[in-house]
């Protein structure tokens, strides 16, 4: 079970890197891709949250285990948002797709998330974020350059780097639906 931790009152996303898990970036078997991927130490709770900085385990953690982003548990028959900036773009396998780095959230949650993030309320004044029903997805993985992974790393290999959802079926939706009494189906 995922313990949900918080910074004072406010509930810290289960993806979000701490300070205490900050410099040491290394190449490692990531046990979610299988394959050789990025990585950093893990000390989840040490030292206070980075806000706005994914873990690079557990992002690819919650979107390769289908889990939400907030309090890291399974999405499965639930009520999948995705919050993002990511439009619409005619570049996937099956055409008009969303891709986008940012895990999918419960309904819930991401009411939650609108509540207490400064940049998600900033976005949705300036009306730059896009919230929408999620109804089909599937996941992807970013392979990084040999270039790229020495400069994170100090080691010259590819690799692999964060997880996208592939959003391929979806219903726009506002802040009221957000906001609103939330199912769990």
């Amino acid at each position: 079970m995922v313990e949900q931790l918080h910074y004072g009152d406010v509930p810290v996303p289960y993806t979000v890197a701490w300070s205490g898990e900050e410099g040491g970036a290394h190449l490692a078997v990531c046990p979610h891709v299988h394959r050789l991927a990025i990585s950093q130490p893990v000390a989840r709770g040490e030292g206070k949250p980075v806000f706005g900085k994914p873990h690079m385990q557990r992002q690819r953690e919650v979107i390769a285990d289908d889990r939400c982003d907030l309090c890291g548990k399974s999405l499965r028959n639930r009520t999948k948002v995705s919050l993002s900036h990511a439009r619409p773009r005619a570049n996937g396998a099956t055409g008009l797709n969303v891709l986008q780095v940012e895990p999918l959230l419960h309904k819930e949650c991401a009411a939650v998330s609108v509540r207490h993030c400064p940049s998600l309320k900033r976005d949705i004044r300036e009306g730059t974020l896009a919230i929408r029903q999620v109804t089909r997805h599937r996941t992807q993985f970013a392979m990084m350059s040999p270039e790229y992974v020495e400069q994170q790393t100090g080691t010259a290999a590819k690799a692999v780097g964060h997880a996208k959802v592939e959003l391929l079926a979806w219903r726009e939706r506002d802040l009221a639906w957000l906001t609103s009494e939330v199912s769990h189906g």
